[in-house]
């Protein structure tokens, strides 16, 4: 990540980790705010969604740092396309399902 250095990569990948950590918190409390009642399955679907975007976007970038410049940005653009789309489904399928408290 950072040529030459020793100190600054554990520093990025700790920091990268704490970030998750944060963010699957933030989900958590999102879903509760806006009455989701997620299970286990809901989580599940929820999460694969979240890792197959992060693959999306370190494998177009593993492109782009190996010099296949075309490829990487063809992968961002195709397959984040899908990925976002996908997550946009999955969000309604996700407020369709919340039971309605009236």
């Amino acid at each position: 990540m950072f040529p030459q250095s020793t100190l600054l990569d554990p520093v990025f990948w700790m920091l990268l980790g704490a970030l998750q950590v944060l963010v699957f918190r933030g989900a958590a409390v999102w879903a509760e705010q806006y009455n989701l009642y997620m299970n286990w399955w809901k989580w599940l679907l929820a999460g694969g969604w979240w890792f197959s975007l992060l693959l999306t976007i370190a494998g177009a970038f593993t492109l782009l740092g190996e010099n296949e410049g075309n490829a990487g940005w063809y992968f961002l653009g195709v397959v984040g396309t899908f990925m976002i789309i996908g997550g946009a489904i999955l969000l309604k399928v996700l407020t369709m399902l919340r039971q309605k408290t009236s």
